[in-house]
């Protein structure tokens, strides 16, 4: 998934490697619409990761949370469902794939993405995005770019 990710270097200069969203929270969710010809709908989150790592202090074994804020936002988005969203939040994970012409064959003909995206359109989208439910969230969409604006370590 890094490698779809404009900035993933944030990430992995932050966390060590790039982190897994398995139990990641998603704190926020901002809407914006399409304002005028030069810009298209974003979504931008604030999503919580924790990354487990193994102290050894006295002979003794503990797990210290380093816990980061990872700011994303999501361009050109179409499509967008989203239901859940309540106080948690939990991911199961964060899955993006390649949109492709065979993924677009699949959905052309729902009547849930029907006078939402056309051929057309399509052109400019490059990825299928799910916030893979666990608890509360969950939300799927397409869209034509994902940047990592910021990752920030919250103290413990």
């Amino acid at each position: 998934m890094e490698n779809f990710i404009q900035n993933s270097n944030l990430l992995i200069d932050a966390v060590g490697k790039f982190p897994t969203f398995h139990d990641a929270e998603v704190l926020e969710i901002t809407l914006k619409r399409k304002d005028g010809a030069k810009s298209s709908p974003t979504l931008q989150t604030i999503i919580r990761i924790v990354r487990l790592i193994e102290q050894i202090k006295d002979e003794k074994v503990s797990l210290l949370h380093l816990k980061y804020d990872v700011d994303l936002t999501f361009t050109d988005i179409c499509g967008l469902k989203l239901e859940n969203f309540n106080h948690q939040n939990v991911l199961s994970d964060l899955y993006v794939s390649d949109f492709s012409d065979e993924y677009w064959n699949s959905i052309k003909d729902d009547p849930g993405m029907r006078d939402v995206v056309s051929q057309s359109e399509s052109d400019r989208l490059n990825y299928y995005v799910k916030f893979e439910y666990c608890y509360g969230i969950e939300a799927e969409f397409l869209c034509g770019s994902i940047t990592a604006n910021s990752v920030t370590q919250i103290a413990v």
